[in-house]
């Protein structure tokens, strides 16, 4: 977009203004369209749990604050974005939406204004958030609410570095301690606002204050001195992090400081320039990504070298922005992602605002050398367009396709289970995709659901994303199922396309119509989910009501479990007892059969968890019913009733 001639109508040079302002923000509504419908799924449904843990616990504190996921501490762009807008509109995904492309525009806002400042050129600031829009990066920022922290960490950075500006620009103290108030809140949207200090100073050394023979330098380092409180709140942040939430040393998230940054580092270049999966989403001839890859880096690293040469340095800056906010993520060698580069290739969309900027200039020379000069630019930004907008929007589909499927699920089951209360769902058909993007993150706890399960058939068909997850949690035992259903204890539902279909007769049929051995039959599920009504009938009748999942056992209870001949060589249990109780004296439990004791443990403080495992005697091996007893000593009585032990599972293992 050119600036208007001078002489232009002052209407046209309104319009023009509003436009560069605002067509950046309409392209970023435009291109992430379909993400605005997009619903919840994968590590959504924790925060969403969130809101009633502080309901539960009455302590809306712990959960706003307290280390979380990979020891994240980010009140605002987690915990609080989710919680708040789950207490005001539930499981509508539109609010959330609606925030993230708020937030989003705003960033859009602020580059233009900062990129303004760097160049002097309008067209730059026009440029720049077209190019960061672009990105594929910011796929999975913008349209996944749990990535809002990509998003929202933007925002305190440049609105931080905007106030620094005016303070640099005026020498006005209030400037100063705002950016100071926007810096600190920073920390509470995502750990890269650390790094804010080396931006600041970036803006310092290449932008306000360049080196120049009529300065001696005093100003600069002034303003460098402003810096020095910043500096010393993100090492006190970081000490302070590290302590209430230590670094990983395994898993993914574990930090390598080794020669594997370098090629992490080159790789994040890479994806900066070529979109990550380019190959599979709009890259019709093999050699484009490649294309694309060869044309910015080239054009990166001549409009650098260029700049420099020429003595013009607000080059430096832009790369100071990539490079220190790309830096905390590098040590993450086992978990490289593409939408980390959401912030530092703000970065390198206002280093080709910039080269824009330039480009306009020099088409004003009347001249083949200007013209080259304008292509050697323009090219470059063309070919990444070209490569970027049709995977990003490629990517935003597949993304709202997979969440549409997810919310199908989920508020299916929740419908299910209000036309029949009291019974349990049970769905067939479930893709492994599906079981990730949902159930393997209790999708269905979020939605206030607690008996949801998998039929066998589709559990032998799904692949858990991660070794953690046992399907066990979510398959019921066919036998337990086959009870259920001739019990009328469970509805069983089936996905197809864009709903959930009642199936509980026809399957009822098929499930009763198998053949199936007879010792098999006669077998007693091997696994008992004890606060599960579903397993009830093998439950003894001293046992309490279910409660939240898990079940109160008095003094004595007894349970009846399969053990299959091959593989049922040792007893699970596992369970809780409240810190208050164990205070008072450790709990002695024992296991018998028959009379005869064949385990024995105790649970101590501060244990208030236990998970206990004890060898089965070999006479129980192929048994398909057998009755054993829990007593726990001692108990608390609390309003004529006993309570000993909280149990949640009890299995029979190999």
């Amino acid at each position: 977009m050119s600036e208007p001639s001078p002489s232009a109508s002052p209407a046209l040079r309104r319009a023009t203004a509003v436009a560069i302002w605002l067509l950046p923000v309409l392209f970023f509504f435009w291109l992430y369209r379909n993400a605005l419908h997009s619903w919840f799924w994968s590590d959504d449904f924790a925060w969403l749990t969130l809101l009633h843990s502080a309901e539960v616990r009455h302590d809306f504190l712990h959960e706003m604050f307290s280390p979380m996921a990979q020891g994240t501490i980010r009140p605002w762009s987690e915990r609080g974005f989710f919680m708040a807008l789950q207490g005001l509109f539930g499981l509508d995904s539109r609010p959330f939406r609606i925030v993230v492309f708020l937030t989003a525009s705003a960033d859009l806002l602020l580059i233009t204004w900062i990129t303004r400042r760097a160049t002097a050129s309008k067209l730059a600031g026009f440029v720049a958030p077209v190019l960061w829009t672009a990105n594929t990066a910011l796929v999975l920022s913008v349209t996944w609410n749990s990535a809002y922290n990509e998003v929202m960490c933007p925002l305190f950075l440049l609105a931080a570095l905007a106030l620094f500006i005016r303070y640099v620009e005026t020498g006005r103290k209030m400037f100063w301690w705002c950016q100071l108030a926007a810096f600190v809140f920073g920390f509470g949207a995502l750990e890269i606002n650390i790094v804010y200090p080396a931006i600041a100073a970036g803006w310092v050394l290449f932008v306000a204050a360049p080196p120049s023979p009529n300065q001696t330098g005093h100003a600069r380092q002034s303003l460098l001195r402003s810096l020095l409180p910043l500096v010393a709140i993100s090492v006190a942040y970081f000490l302070l992090h590290t302590l209430v939430a230590p670094l990983q040393k395994s898993g993914p998230y574990a930090l390598r400081f080794d020669a594997s940054i370098l090629k992490t580092f080159a790789l994040y270049c890479k994806w900066t320039l070529v979109p990550e999966p380019m190959a599979r989403f709009g890259a019709h001839r093999r050699f484009a990504p490649t294309l694309v890859l060869l044309t910015g880096a080239i054009a990166v690293a001549g409009f650098i070298v260029t700049e420099f040469r020429q003595r013009r340095y607000a080059i430096g800056f832009f790369l100071t922005w990539f490079i220190a906010t790309l830096a905390p993520v590098l040590p993450l060698a086992n978990h490289r992602t593409d939408y980390y580069l959401t912030i530092p290739a703000i970065g390198i969309a206002m280093l080709g605002g910039a080269a824009a900027g330039h480009c306009c200039r020099s088409m004003t020379l009347a001249s083949l050398r200007a013209f080259l000069q304008s292509a050697v630019v323009a090219i470059p930004i063309a070919v990444y367009l070209w490569a970027m907008i049709p995977v990003t929007r490629a990517v935003t589909d597949w993304w709202l396709i997979k969440s549409l499927a997810v919310r199908t699920l989920v508020l299916g089951a929740r419908s299910a289970s209000q036309t029949h209360p009291g019974k349990a769902i049970v769905l067939d058909a479930v893709t492994t995709d599906l079981f990730n993007f949902s159930l393997a993150h209790s999708a269905f706890r979020a939605a206030g659901l607690d008996d949801v399960y998998l039929t066998p058939e589709s559990g032998l068909s799904i692949i858990p994303a991660s070794p953690e997850i046992s399907l066990d949690d979510f398959v019921l035992d066919p036998n337990l199922l086959r009870h259920a259903v001739t019990h009328d204890d469970v509805v069983v539902y089936s996905l197809e396309s864009d709903h959930l279909r009642n199936i509980t007769e026809g399957y009822t049929r098929r499930l009763l119509g198998r053949t199936v051995d007879q010792s098999q039959a006669d077998l007693l599920p091997t696994r008992l989910d004890v606060g599960n009504t579903l397993y009830s009938w093998l439950l003894g009748p001293t046992w309490l009501p279910p409660e939240s999942g898990v079940r109160w056992m008095p003094g004595s209870a007894t349970f009846r479990i399969g053990v299959p001949a091959a593989g049922g060589r040792r007893l699970e249990l596992t369970g809780h007892c409240p810190e208050s109780q164990l205070l008072v004296a450790p709990r002695h439990l024992i296991i018998l059969a028959d009379g005869d004791v064949v385990g024995d443990t105790r649970i101590y403080d501060p244990e208030s968890s236990f998970h206990r495992l004890f060898p089965m005697p070999d006479v129980f091996a192929g048994k398909s019913a057998v009755e054993l007893e829990i007593r726990v000593d001692p108990v608390e009585r609390k309003d004529d009733q006993d309570y000993g032990l909280i149990f949640g599972k009890i299995a029979v293992l190999p």
